[in-house]
Order: C-alpha cells, then structure tokens, then sequence
C-alpha cells in the first residue's frame, strides 16, 4: 500500500488535502494535529511530512487548493483578465463557487476565531485579476473613473461571501422575503448602477 501510495503521489497529495481540509475546518488549526490527518487520510506521517513538509505548509496548501479551484472550475473566466469586467456573471460565478464550499466558509470561520488575518495563497492573484478587468472597464468608459479598482474587487467578493455566511441568520429575520437570487439580482443591480459613468447617455424609451 506504501509503495503504491508512493506510485500514485498526486492521488496521495489529494486524499491528505481532503482530510485536511475537512479536520481544519472542523476543529481550527492549533487543535488538529499531523496525527490526526494521518489517520483520517490513511497515509502515513512520514510520507505526508515528504509531500507537504511541515503542518504550516500543509495549511497554506489547503488555503491554496481552495483558492485555485476556482481557475479550474471556471477556466474560460480565470483567463480574461484582459477583458471588461461583467458584474453579473462575475458575481453569479461567485456565488456558485463560495456557496458549493462549504468547508471553505468554515474554514475561513475558523482563521479569523484564530486570529490569522493572512491572505491565503492565491487570493491576492484573484483580486489583481478583478482589479486589471476593472481598470480596463475604466479606459473603455464602462466603469466611473473616481471608482476604486480595489474596493470594488472587495465588495464584489464580499457582497456574496457575506451573505453566504451569514444567510440562514438573515432568512429567520426576515423570511422568505429574501433567498438567494434575489439577493444576487438585487446585489447585481446596485452595483451595475452604481458603477455606471455619469455621464452615459439615456436610454430612449419607446
């Protein structure tokens, strides 16, 4: 089974990712030992120590492997940073990819109750993609000058993640009156609008 473990390193490095990630997000990092992914994930302490090194590393790769999925489950959009930026599908494709990872909302819980404030391995190249396609949006005159690329990139990715996580507290207050495309739509169309140059002609109305 070693040696087989050993053949097959990418298969090795998932099933210990996996079990990390889900004892990281369960019970914090301090109080999740290399032990206890190494029982969780079948692979030895030995052999994870040669993948990843130490449990630190181990982390920042998790982080990392969360972060990345996004490329890999929306590559056509992981590769246009030389385009306009498109609120709505940038948004719709936000929500899908935080609202599907449930392990990543936990474990991003869990840093902050922690105390790490760090960005995670990745993240940084993901807002400087949303800031370049902003920025172009600007030169092109489909976004206001005096609008921050930066904040913008933030309340983009902070409008869905903070609904994400806090969602079922909102639908006990107030109901049915709110769920979760309403909330993207509404969110769309403050932002779409908001953003607009001052100066865009006005629709005819016919």
């Amino acid at each position: 089974m070693a040696d087989e473990r050993i053949r097959d390193s990418e298969g090795t490095r998932n099933t210990v990712l996996c079990a990390a990630e889900r004892l990281f997000a369960e019970q914090g990092f301090a109080a999740t030992s290399m032990r206890d992914i190494s029982q969780l994930s079948g692979v030895s302490h030995p052999l994870i120590h040669h993948h990843f090194g130490s449990k630190n590393d181990l982390y920042a790769a998790v982080k990392r492997r969360l972060v990345e999925d996004y490329a890999r489950r929306f590559p056509n959009a992981a590769k246009t940073a030389n385009r306009p930026l498109n609120i709505r599908a940038e948004m719709r494709r936000l929500m899908k990819y935080i609202g599907g990872n449930p392990m990543m909302l936990r474990l991003a819980a869990r840093t902050r109750l922690e105390g790490d404030h760090q960005a995670w391995p990745g993240e940084p190249a993901v807002l400087d993609m949303l800031t370049r396609r902003i920025t172009l949006s600007q030169k092109r005159g489909l976004v206001r000058r005096d609008v921050s690329p930066e904040h913008l990139s933030i309340m983009l990715m902070g409008l869905v993640y903070f609904w994400l996580e806090r969602h079922e507290v909102l639908a006990d207050r107030f109901g049915s009156r709110i769920n979760d495309s309403d909330y993207l739509r509404q969110a769309i169309a403050i932002l779409e609008r908001g953003i607009e140059p001052r100066d865009k002609p006005k629709e005819v109305v016919s």
